[in-house]
């Protein structure tokens, strides 16, 4: 009895009066041989009538540094607004029923004081008092209501109570308050203690279903950008048929092109097309729920890029509408003078300039150092690294896009795509274009002792060649190239094939094989037909490994979480900092970057097959379950329903390779397996990442879920997953690959995957775009010209200026300007950045200390990844990340300060 009438008190002894501070003592009072005297104290504790106290919250709220006018006035008015009763009302809520009302117990409300007296602090959070009474009865508090009744809205960090016998209750907020103007209702906040649906103290249950239900909507209606509204939607908004049919673009989403789902904005359809959303064209704000925008650091680097790439776009455009002659790179040393000087004008274009456009010689003036380059990673070393092989195979392991390449398995290569239509299956390569680069091996002992690998973009560009061929200025080949694995561990080219669509059947030019070049005229076919390949490498990096299977792919579970998690449920608490930022750079890329005519489409061969290609993969290659580190290296793939989509028999599929075959199951190892190549950078250093993840991951889900009874029973976690896969995946939810969702390891092996591919493989796929793509020769996105061959037009003026028609092969100036001032924005880490082991609320994210511990253990092992990386990249014996003019391996290196650093590793996609 005196157990649980004592679990009614919980506040602190120093808050009662001396009368009722007494009853404190009861406790102590039972360690006494007078237990008749404790009882009889207790019955009169319980009789007595509740008395009303005194609790205390100090409430962050992060200002913006920079108000502009507007701004400042309506901070102003709020300020006396607040003075003459219109605040901010806060009210406690318990995690206990009334037994009275039936209803939640709740506090008396509370005024947020001192928003006056503070209208002019200068510091970035200020931090104000609410004080609430509630009576001894009240029990301990689970959620707190806030009602904005100002004129603006403002960012709630986070709240702090004090004053109960439990200790300090703790609300990580995070999140904009909108007026009551615009939202009547009161937003709940929940304390940071996880429950489990099933676990809901019955005063928060009500709460707790009400908030999802709000988060859902009731998926109808355009969304303002204030809205807090999570829904799924297809792809109808890259194109614009509004502005003419050449920018109309096909849905993605659907049975006929089959992609995943993005958040729902409601936009009204176009004028010309039902099915196609109308857009939001930058400048103007495109919708994201409002909790998921940038905050101010991230949009005061977005806005610095913009000033920045302004500039660095302004000259070029203006040199080539003037100087038409200037439309194209003369020389290498015109490349360089972009990272030396910045881009100048001739005198005489400079006159013509200041008479038209007088603001061009300020800017000449004023901004020297804005119009120069950085000067990228890959240069700074060796200005010449780019135009050897060695590097060329290099970068296939620890560059931009190291999850490409393959161990070659089965010899002669042949095409999965229907011969019907593709021509022949057997590719070109053949035995003696390669025996004489095999160290003396035969082809077969090479294949047995895993010697050759292969980048294949064959089956991924051959189906759009021709429509891209038929775009002005952009020339593509499916390509495929061979790697010899040398005895140092290093990799070699030894063959490249070109393919075009066949124009007749049997046509011999359709397949073209290169190998290592012997003479002048055959090195600089080689290097462009290298150039063709990088660019193949460009666009799959792009638009597949990047774009869909870390952004598009990812986007349908954050989705999820916010609309069948409650903040409260602890895989929640441990999805939230890897979900931050990714809505609304998925929204941005959609308004500038992947949609019809945008950054991507004009900067990559593809041109306005770009998403077609990302559809495509996602349609025949992209499975869950092969996405995580392991599963990825040894994958899998080829499935039945792929062979049949494809028109492939199982007796053509006998010599098609099943797997990308970069490591074996090993179960002696912490990660399961052992890799074939022993220095392959990216996967070295990853499997540091993914098993400190996985380590983390399993640690917490089996402290939460004891037996496989608890995660089937759960039932939000079941909504969760279900809905992800059936609404944010619709197209490829009867898929058999599917994990189950039946047991901790299960659950524990989704959430590594997502984990993983919101970190260190997005970190891996995309800062260090600038520092090694930015030197256009080196990774060229777009190529303009095929490879000339003997009896062509054009064979002649190449052998006359070889030099010449490599430059005019690769991007204008315009697009290489524009490429190179895009991905410096998308290679910039922002200032307010969380690295993997890091998280703004590490010791009051939860109430579960015994987690809290176990993140910093997590934290800790990051950190001893992020030394062994450094060591490795300091060992000789490494020659794919040390050596001569070598570039160091740090994409996967976890920390890194703000800018361009080609390391770091975001716990979430932010850029």
């Amino acid at each position: 009895m005196l157990r649980g009438e004592q679990s009614k008190l919980c506040f602190s002894p120093a808050l009662f009066p001396s009368r009722q501070r007494s009853l404190w003592g009861v406790r102590r009072v039972v360690r006494t041989p007078t237990a008749a005297v404790a009882t009889e104290r207790v019955v009169k504790v319980a009789t007595e009538k509740p008395v009303s106290l005194k609790v205390r919250a100090a409430v962050t709220v992060r200002k913006k540094k920079k108000e502009d006018f507007k701004e400042k006035i309506a901070s102003q008015l709020d300020a006396f607004s607040d003075k003459i009763g219109r605040n901010v009302v806060l009210e406690l809520v318990s995690t206990e029923i009334d037994p009275r009302t039936q209803r939640p117990k709740t506090s008396k409300q509370a005024i947020l004081r001192d928003w006056f007296e503070k209208k002019n602090a200068k510091k970035e959070r200020v931090v104000y008092i609410a004080e609430f009474m509630v009576d001894s009865s009240f029990g301990t508090p689970g959620a707190i209501t806030v009602l904005n009744r100002h004129q603006r809205e403002f960012f709630l960090e986070s709240i702090t109570v004090e004053g109960f016998a439990c200790g300090a209750v703790h609300f990580s907020c995070y999140s904009w308050v909108q007026p009551t103007r615009i939202h009547p209702n009161k937003r709940v906040f929940f304390t940071n203690k996880p429950y489990l649906p099933s676990e809901t103290p019955p005063g928060l249950k009500e709460l707790r279903e009400r908030e999802l239900k709000e988060l859902r909507g009731d998926g109808t209606g355009e969304r303002k950008l204030t809205d807090r509204i999570y829904d799924y939607a297809t792809y109808n908004d890259l194109g614009n048929p509004d502005k003419g049919i050449e920018y109309a673009r096909p849905v993605l989403g659907g049975e006929k092109i089959p992609y995943p789902r993005r958040c729902r904005t409601g936009r009204p359809p176009t004028n010309t097309d039902m099915h196609a959303e109308s857009r939001a064209e930058d400048p103007l704000p495109i919708y994201v729920p409002r909790d998921e925008a940038f905050e101010e650091v991230k949009e005061e680097m977005l806005s610095a890029g913009a000033l920045k790439a302004l500039l660095h776009n302004l000259v070029p455009s203006l040199v080539a509408s003037f100087s038409p002659e200037s439309h194209d790179f003369k020389a290498f040393h015109d490349i360089d003078n972009l990272f030396k000087e910045g881009l100048r004008l001739k005198q005489t274009l400079q006159d013509q300039l200041f008479h038209k456009i007088p603001f061009v010689s300020k800017i000449e003036e004023s901004s020297e150092g804005l119009l120069r380059y950085d000067t990228p990673d890959i240069i700074k070393k060796d200005k010449f690294a780019w135009l050897r092989d060695d590097e060329f195979a290099r970068q296939a392991l620890a560059g931009i896009n190291p999850v490409n390449i393959e161990r070659l398995q089965v010899f002669p290569l042949v095409s999965k795509l229907d011969p019907a239509i593709h021509g022949p299956p057997e590719s070109a390569i053949k035995e003696e274009h390669i025996n004489g680069h095999l160290n003396g091996m035969t082809v077969q002992q090479a294949l047995e002792g895993n010697k050759l690998f292969i980048l294949d973009y064959h089956d991924v560009y051959l189906p759009f060649v021709d429509r891209i061929n038929a775009q002005d200025g952009r020339k593509a080949y499916g390509t495929r190239t061979l790697f010899f694995l040398t005895p140092l561990g290093t990799l070699k080219p030894i063959a490249i094939e070109l393919c075009l669509p066949p124009a007749t059947p049997g046509c011999s030019r359709a397949k073209r094989v290169l190998t290592p070049p012997t003479d002048a005229t055959s090195n600089w076919l080689w290097q462009l037909a290298k150039a063709h390949v990088c660019s193949n490498d460009a666009g799959v990096h792009q638009l597949v490994n990047h774009w869909l299977r870390t952004h598009a792919c990812v986007e349908p579970f954050i989705i999820a979480a916010h609309r069948q998690l409650s903040a409260m449920h602890p895989i929640f608490k441990l999805l939230k900092p890897h979900m931050r930022y990714t809505l609304e750079i998925n929204a941005l890329a959609r308004q500038i970057l992947i949609n019809g005519d945008g950054v991507i489409e004009s900067g990559f061969t593809p041109g306005s097959c770009c998403m077609e290609i990302s559809a495509s993969f996602y349609r025949d290659h992209w499975r869950f379950d092969q996405e995580g580190l392991p599963a990825d290296l040894i994958r899998r793939q080829v499935s039945l329903d792929y062979l049949r989509l494809n028109f492939i028999t199982h007796s053509q599929h006998q010599n098609v390779t099943d797997t990308r075959g970069m490591a074996i199951e090993d179960p002696s190892q912490p990660h399961g397996l052992k890799l074939v190549m022993e220095d392959y950078p990216y996967a070295n250093d990853g499997l540091l990442l993914w098993s400190a993840i996985q380590t983390w991951v399993r640690t917490y889900v089996e402290a939460c879920y004891p037996t496989p009874q608890v995660v089937q029973a759960d039932s939000e976690l079941q909504a969760w997953y279900a809905e992800a896969v059936r609404l944010g995946h619709a197209d490829r939810s009867d898929a058999d690959w599917w994990p189950r969702l039946g047991s901790p390891a299960d659950l524990s092996s989704i959430l590594t995957t997502l984990l993983w591919l919101a970190s260190a493989q997005h970190a891996a796929l995309n800062f260090g775009q600038y520092p090694l793509g930015g030197y256009v020769p080196n990774r060229p996105p777009l190529m303009r010209r095929l490879v000339p061959a003997e009896g062509d037009p054009e064979y002649q003026s190449f052998l006359a200026d070889p030099h010449r028609f490599f430059l005019s092969a690769l991007p204008s100036l315009t697009q290489a300007t524009t490429f190179m001032t895009v991905i410096d924005t998308l290679s910039t880490h922002s200032a307010d950045e969380e690295y993997l082991g890091e998280r703004r609320d590490s010791y009051t994210w939860t109430e579960d200390a015994a987690m809290v511990d176990a993140w910093h253990a997590f934290a800790a092992e990051v950190r001893r990844a992020d030394q062994e990386i450094a060591r490795r990249n300091a060992d000789p014996a490494r020659r794919n990340r040390c050596g001569a003019g070598v570039l160091p391996y740090e994409l996967m290196a976890p920390s890194s300060p703000p800018g361009i650093t080609c390391r770091g590793v975001p716990n979430s996609v932010t850029i």
